[in-house]
């Protein structure tokens, strides 16, 4: 840590680390000073928590320097004294322990300063600081939701602690093209977009949160929006526009992301593709600001979520489909060669952008002449992406979806294919 060791040129290391322990408690006796200061018998403020905070960097001091004993007898006599507090607390008829922990916690994290895990203790204080500050904005979330959707948050974080890191991580059919973890992986996201709209669909303006819901998840796969969105379109047809909006929303994220990754390799190649990519995002913004732009009345609405809060099944079904386009990919270049670049793009560019970006920028990196190709390539997988997502949202969305991914769509593909044949044709 830089500054850490910047603080240790000018201090002793015994200073140093005690500096930061002291705010390590003071940060947390801010939060609890501010949310308990109405309460006169409250058990710490600031003074309280950077104390221990400090005892915590004491003791652990002391045990490494001298005898470990120190730190385990520390511990449990601060242990005694919380029980003891507690215990009075309980008198009074108080019976949270959220205090007793955050007290318990920072002299744990006093300690841990001492062994010089500084991160590890500034990320378990933010941690802290955060639960400890959404208190009301927490205990409001759960009066809200429901046991179907209890279950559903249950279901999607046992599959993402227990069954995703049991998957085995190792490439599996030909040329090792399938991973079973990547899978997982693809299938977490499904779930995670899939809930997360549900969330900001109910807590949120409808057509706001499934834009922001889009924007978000287009950061990881605008391709994942489209599948989920056209599946909940036909859910609530009443918000299919904005749904199809969305996956054009999304989308543009991906004009971004690829003139980035393509900087990130060969920044010549990104340059040839600025003007078309910039014309695309501008036209996948239209659908989204025809929706915000369009007045209405936002009604309260008891059943504005989906009925699935978590599409299991969608979500496997996406997974499916990976797998075969990645044989289909896998077909393609064993059949037809790695010659048929162009087509390659088209088909690579189906399933995965940023795969085709990255190969294509670095083939393209170390050769001027390469350039033109490779932003060819580039684009053609960009527009084969449009085209499928395209296809999935007028095959999958409901008739309200139609207009708007047609609209946005339409004008991304007219004006590739329009840049493309310019390109191909040298005229520029």
């Amino acid at each position: 840590m830089d500054w850490f060791d910047s603080l240790n040129n000018i201090l002793t290391p015994f200073f140093a680390g005690l500096l930061v322990a002291g705010g390590v408690g003071l940060i947390v006796g801010l939060e609890r000073e501010f949310n308990t200061h109405q309460d006169l018998s409250h058990m710490g403020g600031i003074r309280t928590f950077t104390l221990v905070s400090v005892l915590g960097y004491a003791s652990g001091y002391l045990a490494k320097n001298t005898n470990p004993a120190i730190l385990v007898v520390a511990l449990a006599g601060f242990l005694a004294l919380v029980a003891v507090a507690y215990y009075v607390q309980t008198q009074k008829g108080k019976m949270g322990l959220t205090t007793e922990l955050a007290l318990l916690l920072t002299f744990l994290m006093g300690a841990l300063i001492s062994e010089g895990y500084i991160r590890e203790s500034l990320a378990i204080v933010v941690v802290i600081t955060v639960v400890l500050s959404l208190k009301e904005q927490l205990h409001g979330f759960i009066k809200q939701i429901t046991g179907e959707e209890l279950f559903a948050f249950i279901k999607f974080i046992v599959f993402a602690l227990l069954v995703l890191p049991l998957l085995p991580d190792e490439p599996f059919g030909p040329e090792g093209i399938l991973n079973a973890r990547d899978i997982g992986w693809i299938v977490m996201l499904v779930l995670a977009i899939s809930f997360s709209g549900y969330l900001l669909l109910k807590f949120s303006s409808r057509h706001k949160g499934i834009l922001l819901t889009a924007l978000i998840g287009g950061l990881f796969s605008s391709t994942l929006i489209a599948w989920v969105f056209s599946a909940r379109s036909r859910e609530k047809p009443e918000l299919a526009p904005a749904y199809g909006a969305g996956i054009v929303l999304a989308s543009s994220v991906m004009f971004v992301r690829v003139f980035l990754v393509t900087s990130m390799f060969a920044g010549i190649v990104a340059w040839a593709l600025f003007f078309p990519l910039s014309i695309m995002l501008i036209f996948s913004l239209l659908p989204a600001y025809r929706i915000l732009r369009k007045p209405r009345e936002e009604t309260p609405d008891p059943d504005i979520t989906a009925s699935n809060p978590l599409d299991i099944r969608n979500a496997m079904f996406f997974a499916l489909l990976y797998i075969a386009v990645a044989l289909l990919m896998y077909g393609s270049r064993y059949w037809l060669g790695n010659t048929a670049a162009y087509l390659s793009g088209a088909i690579a560019g189906i399933a995965d952008i940023d795969a085709i970006t990255i190969n294509t920028a670095k083939w393209a990196a170390g050769d001027n002449a390469h350039v033109p190709v490779a932003a060819n390539i580039i684009l053609l997988a960009v527009l084969s992406n449009s085209l499928f997502k395209l296809s999935v949202s007028l095959a999958r969305g409901a008739r309200g979806v139609y207009r708007p991914v047609l609209l946005g769509f339409g004008f991304v593909l007219a004006a590739g294919i329009l840049f493309l044949l310019v390109r191909m044709s040298g005229i520029f």
